[in-house]
C-alpha cells in the first residue's frame, strides 16, 4: 500500500525512518515536512537508492517543502557511505538492513562524526536482539533475516536538553539536575567535561565536531569566561534547522558578546555580562531559541526573542521549567 509520512521539521525522523519505511512497505512512501527540512542534505540516501535501482523522487525544490517519494527495500549487500554529513544516515541503515534477505556491510568512506549517536543506535539494536557489529574504524557488519524482539527499556535522561540548564548553572544560576546517566553513550554528555575545562586559565580550545547540538548553548559560557576561548570544528552547524554557526555569531554579538568568526571557528574574548536590551531572532530553530533564553539570564537588560514557539520541536515545556527555576518571561 502507499503510505504518507509527515516528518514535521525533524531531520532525524526523516533519515532514520526512510530506510525502515522502505523495508516494511511494499508500496510508495511519500515523505512530507515543513520548515527547512526540505533543504537538509539527503544526497547520501539519494545515491544509495539510485545505485540500488530503487525508486527515489525528490520534488522538494519544486514545491518548496519536503516532497520525497521512495519505493523498494534496500537489498542485502555492501554500502559505501559518507560518515561526515550526518550520523542519522548510518542509524537509518542500521535499523533497516537487518531486515534484508542476506548479510550486509556498511563501509564508511570518510571519518564518522557524532559517533556517540551511532553508539546509541547499536545499543538499542542489541537490546532488541539485533546482531550488528562495528570494527571500531569503518565497517559495520549486519546479519540479514533478523527480527526485532520486544523489550522493556527506561528512556535515559537527555544530555542534549540538560545542557541548557547545566550552562545556566555554570554562568550564575543555582541548578541541580537529576536523572542523567554518567555512563551513557550519548555524545552530548561531553558538556559536563567541557564546562569543567572551561574553568581553566589561559586560551582554551574546544572541538565541536562530535557534539554540534550543544555548541550553541556552550558558546554562552565561552562568551562569559575570562580570557580567550576558541570553538573549532563547527562546519556542520551550518546545515541544521538554520545556519547555527551564523546564528550564534550574529545573535550573541547583538546582545553584547565579544566574538569573532574565522572560517568555521568562533573566538570569544570574555565579557562580564551581556548588555541585552535588543530584539533577537531564533531563526525558527529550537536550539537557538533556548540558547538565547539562557543567555538572557546574564543580560543587563531584557531581550525579546522572535520565533520562540519553535521550542515545541524538542522541549515544549522549556518555558515552564525556565520560570519554575526563577527565569522571568513576559
Amino acid at each position: 500500500c502507499n503510505t504518507e509520512a509527515f516528518c514535521n521539521a525533524s531531520g532525524s525522523t526523516l533519515r532514520m525512518c526512510l530506510p525502515v519505511c522502505a523495508a516494511l512497505n511494499k508500496g510508495f512512501t511519500h515523505f512530507t515536512g515543513r520548515g527547512k527540512l526540505c533543504a537538509r542534505p539527503m544526497t547520501v540516501f539519494e545515491e544509495i537508492w539510485k545505485n540500488a535501482g530503487l525508486f527515489y523522487k525528490d520534488e522538494s525544490a519544486k514545491t518548496g517543502s519536503l516532497d520525497l517519494t521512495v519505493k523498494g527495500a534496500l537489498p542485502a549487500g555492501s554500502y559505501r557511505v559518507r560518515g561526515d554529513v550526518s550520523s542519522q544516515f548510518i542509524s537509518g541503515l542500521l535499523f533497516a538492513l537487518p531486515l534484508a534477505d542476506g548479510d550486509s556491510v556498511i563501509e564508511l568512506i570518510t571519518p564518522l562524526y557524532s559517533k556517540g549517536y551511532v553508539d546509541l543506535t547499536l545499543q538499542a539494536l542489541a537490546e532488541a536482539g539485533v546482531d550488528v557489529s562495528f570494527d571500531g574504524e569503518k565497517n559495520f557488519y549486519i546479519k540479514g533475516n533478523q527480527s526485532y524482539l520486544p523489550c522493556d527499556r527506561e528512556v535515559e535522561g537527555d544530555w542534549s536538553q540538560a545542557a541548557f540548564f547545566m550552562v545556566a548553572d555554570a554562568i550564575g544560576s543555582d541548578i541541580k539536575i537529576n536523572g542523567l546517566n554518567a555512563k551513557s553513550a550519548q555524545g552530548d554528555k561531553v558538556i559536563k567535561e567541557y564546562l569543567e575545562r572551561l574553568k581553566g586559565e589561559g586560551e582554551l580550545v574546544f572541538d565541536g565536531e562530535d557534539c554540534p547540538d550543544i555548541i550553541p548553548v556552550f558558546a554562552i559560557a565561552c562568551a562569559l569566561r575570562k580570557g580567550v576561548t576558541r570553538l573549532t570544528g563547527l562546519s556542520r552547524l551550518k546545515i541544521k534547522e538554520c545556519d547555527r554557526l551564523e546564528a550564534v555569531f550574529t545573535q550573541l554579538s547583538a546582545i553584547g558578546a565579544d566574538v569573532k568568526r574565522e572560517g568555521d571557528d568562533l573566538i570569544f574574548n570574555g565579557v562580564n555580562a551581556f548588555r541585552g536590551g535588543v530584539k533577537v531572532s531564533a531563526f525558527n530553530d529550537h536550539r537557538i531559541a533556548m540558547t538565547l533564553a539562557i543567555a538572557a539570564t546574564r543580560c543587563v537588560e531584557p531581550i525579546t526573542i522572535d520565533d520562540f514557539s519553535c521550542i515545541a520541536k524538542s522541549y515544549p515545556d522549556f518555558l515552564d521549567v525556565y520560570v519554575e527555576l526563577g527565569g522571568k518571561v513576559k
